[in-house]
């Protein structure tokens, strides 16, 4: 564990710690990536597959990047993942909302896959001791499609569900990169969950928007069939959930 002290952390959400007075560090950078934060007046260092922390809880940092004002860095994100594409595509087929799913706070991601259910839709949050996360406890194990939850360590827990019967084909779609195969009722529901608009990005992949085939022909330098779809299909690698990643 990364010796914290005198370290000025602000949380985010549930991925990300903002480290501040980013001038006081230096970086080691391997290829486009930070691996290593140090100070050159005292031994502290912030490590990728280290933790940090913060109270009375610890996080994990997978992955840091600048968090920029204009073109100046302000400060460091020090982030356990980002977020995946379940959690965008996948995770409004168990229905709710985001202010109901704890998005802003202690939701760190969905998944469509576990190393024991191969077909499912889990949802790992930060744990935490407040009465409102015992609450919402309750009611993610009373849900009609809950299977079980899993401990992963002091501070994070999965919770694993039965994709809904109604929201299957579409899963499957999604799953298989078919994202303009998902059924038109699921494709306003994620919108509508996320407070997306149809001309944004997510919509424009939903609905197979002509001027983003446009753009990512210009990117990629190619021409895309017209049943070609405009989003990769979801990498296993980080759709399913690796506790290894996640343990803190």
């Amino acid at each position: 564990m990364t010796n914290d002290k005198g370290l000025s952390l602000t949380p985010i959400d549930g991925r990300t710690v903002r480290l501040h007075e980013p001038t006081i560090y230096r970086e080691d950078v391997e290829g486009n990536e930070i691996v290593r934060l140090y100070r050159d007046s005292g031994p502290l260092e912030i490590k990728i597959g280290e933790s940090v922390s913060y109270k009375n809880t610890k996080h994990r940092v997978n992955i840091i990047t600048h968090a920029k004002r204009g073109k100046t860095v302000a400060a460091y994100d020090l982030k356990s993942s980002l977020l995946t594409a379940s959690s965008t595509f996948a995770l409004p087929f168990l229905g709710g909302n985001r202010k109901y799913m704890l998005w802003d706070s202690l939701f760190v991601n969905a998944f469509i896959s576990t190393e024991e259910y191969d077909e499912c839709i889990a949802l790992l949050y930060r744990f935490s001791g407040d009465t409102l996360f015992t609450k919402f406890e309750a009611a993610m194990c009373a849900m009609p499609t809950f299977i079980k939850f899993v401990d992963v360590d002091k501070y994070h827990v999965l919770f694993i569900f039965d994709v809904p019967a109604s929201a299957r084909k579409s899963y499957e779609r999604f799953r298989n990169g078919q994202y303009s195969e998902i059924d038109d009722i699921w494709k306003l529901i994620i919108l509508d969950y996320h407070g997306y608009d149809s001309n944004g990005k997510t919509g424009q992949i939903l609905f197979k928007s002509p001027e983003l085939k446009e753009e990512l022909e210009k990117k990629l330098e190619t021409t895309l069939s017209d049943d070609a779809e405009l989003h990769s299909i979801p990498d296993m690698k980080y759709e399913r959930f690796n506790i290894d990643y996640y343990r803190t």
